[in-house]
């Protein structure tokens, strides 16, 4: 009996090695939608700065454009009408320059989506895998309940903050100065835009009250 037990346990062990066992490295990225697997490739060669820049910078300007062509229909006060046209110009020529820029140096004016705009590489060999729905902002501004103009100061304010954290890294990073001329002149124009609607935040809206503590009793947890 024992000798039968122990020649059915061989050919057992016999079978597991034969039977060919699925790579986890094979298969682990079909886990994980939505990553670029060229992108995850060990030593992946990345873009260099400057055209990165260009591929981030385009579609979060073309997001503040649509923005500002949304409060062009929907503003009531006349100073955000005057703002939003004036984004409306500036961002739409220096989104030309940036595309013939990316054509003359990279062989192609093709810009990411606003759905899929790229963010910065911000450490050399560092990976770029993740991405802003730009489109989606849009969107949630298109269909923002009144008052309308308090919903856009309150979105273009963060969205013109992360154009100038980005131009403040060209500054130091990008190797074209015309990368960094640009640079310059969006931190100086974006940053002057964000005070004056904080100025106008405070003065059409008043201050932000902060929520009232709630009062929970002695001996127990909220």
């Amino acid at each position: 009996m024992n000798t039968r037990r122990l020649a059915l346990s061989l050919a057992f062990l016999l079978v597991l090695t034969l039977v060919p066992i699925p790579s986890i490295q094979a298969t682990q990225h079909e886990d994980m939608p939505g990553m670029d697997h060229e992108s995850m490739a060990p030593g992946a060669e990345q873009p260099p700065f400057d055209q990165q820049f260009i591929d981030m910078m385009v579609p979060h300007h073309e997001g503040a454009v649509a923005m500002a062509e949304i409060a062009q229909l929907r503003a009531t006060h006349p100073e955000i009408l005057e703002l939003a046209g004036s984004i409306t110009q500036s961002q739409a020529a220096e989104i030309g320059q940036m595309r013939a820029w990316r054509r003359a140096w990279y062989g192609s004016d093709v810009t990411p989506p606003m759905s899929q705009m790229p963010m910065l590489t911000m450490q050399p060999g560092m990976d770029r895998m993740m991405s802003m729905d730009m489109a989606r902002d849009v969107e949630q501004l298109r269909i923002v309940p009144e008052p309308f103009d308090k919903a856009f100061i309150e979105m273009m304010i963060p969205h013109h903050q992360s154009g100038i954290d980005a131009a403040q890294l060209a500054l130091t990073t990008a190797e074209r100065p015309e990368i960094r001329q640009l640079a310059t002149s969006i931190i100086a124009d974006q940053q002057r835009e964000i005070e004056q609607m904080q100025v106008w935040q405070l003065s059409w809206y008043g201050p932000e009250l902060p929520s009232a503590p709630v009062d929970v009793p002695i001996g127990t947890t909220p």
